[in-house]
């Protein structure tokens, strides 16, 4: 990229000085000729590159797209801690609205695709505070049906505990 830099520049550095020796200049038949002089050198410094970039594989500083692409690992990991906290908040949030309070949420899995694929989650049932349901309900298997409504997840990879 550095190379297309210093190009642009060079060609705004010509167009900037064409217009400044305009100005000093007076009209007249030198003038004429000074335009024409400078109008040639800018199409030169237009066209002198592209031989280069058509050769090297159409890549401003000469190299093959693509042998340079490096991922950004912080980012990715960042944007899929995000979409975890967003999920997890989501479920928490659809939970309240259900009487159910959760404590703490360990969702696992591959978070780079569109669509998550979620392979565990684990809650801590010493957290949970389930509001308006009768003294005998079975917690386990309510959080486990409501967890799996919401995540579209099996049954099988909801661990339920107390600590």
């Amino acid at each position: 990229m550095k190379a297309l830099g210093g190009w642009v520049l060079s060609i705004l550095g010509i167009v900037v000085l064409g217009a400044v020796i305009d100005l000093i200049l007076p009209s007249g038949r030198m003038n004429k000729y000074i335009k024409s002089v400078f109008a040639a050198v800018t199409v030169l410094i237009v066209i002198l590159p592209l031989p280069s970039l058509v050769k090297n594989g159409c890549s401003p500083d000469g190299v093959l797209l693509g042998e340079n692409v490096q991922l950004q690992d912080k980012y990715i990991n960042y944007a899929e801690e995000l979409k975890k906290k967003s999920l997890i908040n989501g479920l928490k949030s659809a939970l309240e609205a259900d009487g159910i309070k959760l404590g703490e949420v360990y969702v696992e899995g591959d978070f780079s695709l569109a669509a998550p694929e979620i392979k565990s989650v684990k809650i801590n049932l010493s957290q949970v505070v389930i509001v308006g349901q009768s003294e005998h309900i079975n917690k386990y298997e309510l959080l486990r049906n409501k967890v799996s409504l919401y995540l579209a997840v099996n049954k099988d990879v909801i661990a339920v505990y107390e600590s």
